[in-house]
């Protein structure tokens, strides 16, 4: 992977002349990192942080133009679950007259941050409770409201803090750092991350989406830049210490910063990346985390700040947001099931159950949990901004297949469609109905029916049709 490029170079290109100031922008950021001890996320197993690698962040942007508002949230974590983010969004909406429908809430998916939901972090928490007299050593805090309140907070601060601005968007390519992790086998089967090297890898089974767009706000009659968004649909699971980690995003924002000044503020939104990653089997060149991470950060920087010249101007005047809130079948699940599920999570030390069981069980105790609580009908919020008429940005929940994300940009009757997952929800897969009869690890996360990532492209489609003026 040659990826040394030198960022302080490319920063040259990154001086324009200053533009009309018609939006009015804020930025601002916090530290959403737990306590050292607390568990990592990424893994079907415990994995305990040792200490802090790159702080954890919370960054928002606010954006209006008079008559909407709109505020977008990145953090480092693995994903942002429903009952948190409603809390955080109402609160914010309820500080600063912001709609509900016009905040999201997203994670960059980085590996290492804490785990802090779901089944597995359930289990080791209950565990660790009758180890230790009701008390979970490794939970000393309570990060669930935290983030909440941090959530709330950093939207407010950021909505307090704008001022006029102009934005500018533009989309290059990024390419020779991803890759679709599903292989067609030569034995007809479809394989997942197989080794390097591997001779029996037929072709890809998915496609790749190299667009990284990159929205950049300047101050007002200048050139000084104050933040951006960033997309790309590239799992941000490079990163594998157990110290809590940023991975890339925390390197482009380190790149950025050295560019643009230390109070820039980068946002990362990771787009539909399900099944995609940097992992390139056709190569025997090493890919460790320690340097493919930092690398990944760099060829983003620099290319967002080489392609600078050719942005595009965000025009003012017609910002809008629609959100949709759809209803996906849940997969039935029979009370043995489900108690089968339940025995493997609390005997997962010691059980010898393989890879692909342990994902089915994880699987099987949300499908109960969201009959319980959804009636088999598990709501999904689509949400679509439109910038201008050229502009728009769609978010979505979950882990989203690269080529569901295509497809709304295919249909998109906008020039630049950008498109964020893992907002405002958690963060199992949402593959193709393809890939729903191909099988392996990502549709062995889903809880849901096939046919749900087909649901989400057209929610998007509809929302983008009605928003283009």
């Amino acid at each position: 992977m040659k990826l040394n490029l030198t960022v302080a170079f490319f920063a040259l290109f990154a001086i324009g002349s200053p533009l009309a100031a018609e939006f009015r922008v804020g930025f601002a950021a916090a530290d959403i990192t737990p306590p050292v001890g607390w568990r990592r996320a990424g893994s079907y197993t415990e994995v305990i942080s040792t200490g802090v690698h790159d702080p954890l962040m919370t960054k928002a942007m606010v954006v209006e133009d008079g008559t909407t508002t709109f505020a977008f949230v990145g953090n480092d974590l693995c994903s942002v679950p429903r009952d948190l983010t409603d809390l955080a969004r109402a609160l914010a909406s309820e500080r600063t007259g912001i709609p509900v429908a016009n905040i999201v809430i997203t994670a960059t998916h980085t590996h290492g941050g804490p785990e802090y939901l779901g089944p597995l972090r359930e289990f080791l928490h209950d565990r660790a409770k009758r180890a230790n007299n009701g008390r979970d050593p490794h939970e000393p805090i309570n990060y669930r409201a935290q983030l909440v309140e941090r959530w709330a907070a950093v939207i407010v601060s950021a909505w307090s803090k704008r001022q006029s601005a102009s934005l500018e968007v533009v989309i290059p390519r990024l390419e020779g750092v991803a890759f679709n992790r599903r292989y067609w086998m030569k034995d007809g089967a479809v394989g997942w991350n197989p080794r390097k090297g591997d001779t029996n890898i037929f072709r890809p089974a998915g496609p790749v989406d190299t667009d990284f767009p990159f929205l950049l706000a300047r101050r007002a009659g200048s050139t000084d830049p104050l933040g951006s968004l960033a997309v790309f649909a590239m799992h941000t699971a490079v990163y594998g210490g157990p110290p809590f980690g940023a991975d890339f995003p925390g390197h482009l924002q380190t790149n950025l910063t050295a560019a643009f000044g230390p109070k820039f503020i980068s946002i990362f939104g990771e787009g539909c990346a399900g099944d995609v990653n940097h992992l390139n089997p056709f190569t025997l060149e090493s890919q460790h985390w320690t340097n493919v991470s930092p690398a990944i950060g760099r060829a983003m920087a620099a290319v967002a700040l080489t392609n600078l010249p050719h942005a595009s101007r965000v025009k003012p005047g017609s910002l809008a947001v629609r959100s949709a809130i759809i209803r996906s079948p849940v997969t039935p699940i029979t009370e043995a099931e489900y108690d089968a599920a339940r025995k493997l999570m609390t005997t997962l030390d010691g059980n010898g159950a393989s890879f692909l069981v342990i994902v089915d069980a994880w699987r099987k105790i949300f499908r109960r949990q969201f009959w319980e609580q959804h009636g088999g009908e598990l709501p999904q919020e689509v949400q679509a901004v439109r910038f201008d008429a050229d502009t728009a940005l769609v978010t979505l929940p979950h882990e989203v297949f690269t080529e569901l994300g295509m497809a709304i940009k295919a249909a998109s009757p906008f020039r630049r469609t950008m498109v964020v997952s893992l907002a405002n929800d958690l963060d199992f897969y949402i593959p193709t109905r393809r890939a729903f009869e191909e099988g392996h690890y990502e549709p062995t996360t889903c809880p849901l029916e096939p046919g749900c990532g087909e649901r989400l492209v057209a929610a998007a489609v509809k929302l983008l049709n009605e928003l283009k003026p």
